[in-house]
């Protein structure tokens, strides 16, 4: 398991304005999301931090977002794009209370998630 050192939570301190991050964790959890050429809403997995990485192979990249109408970048100006992941990139660690605030497009069906998220 990757470990978490104080420069990456540097940017979670910032977030959290006067607050410090949390030392321990209850619990770990990880696993893969398939990819969707649709949206996808996240599973149902309390956390207090997550992680999201697209897989190094992917063709196309990975969207995440907040809203369940998520799309893919077409150059157009909207408020349903998400964040555009591509093949090999992560998000860094985003305070978050549960997984399924979020939700997932693809490229591709092929175009697929992982996830580690501490509780």
């Amino acid at each position: 398991m990757p470990s978490i050192n104080n420069e990456e939570f540097k940017s979670f301190d910032k977030l959290q304005a006067g607050k410090t991050a949390p030392a321990t964790y209850n619990s770990v959890v990880s696993g893969e999301l398939a990819g969707s050429a649709t949206a996808v809403q996240m599973p149902s997995i309390a956390c207090k931090l997550v992680r999201f990485k697209a897989h190094a192979d992917n063709a196309g990249n990975v969207y995440i977002g907040g809203v369940s109408g998520l799309t893919v970048a077409d150059g157009s100006t909207d408020a349903t794009t998400g964040l555009q992941l591509d093949a090999g990139d992560d998000t860094g660690w985003l305070p978050v209370d549960n997984l399924d605030l979020f939700y997932r497009i693809c490229d591709n069906a092929g175009d697929d998630l992982t996830y580690i998220a501490f509780n």
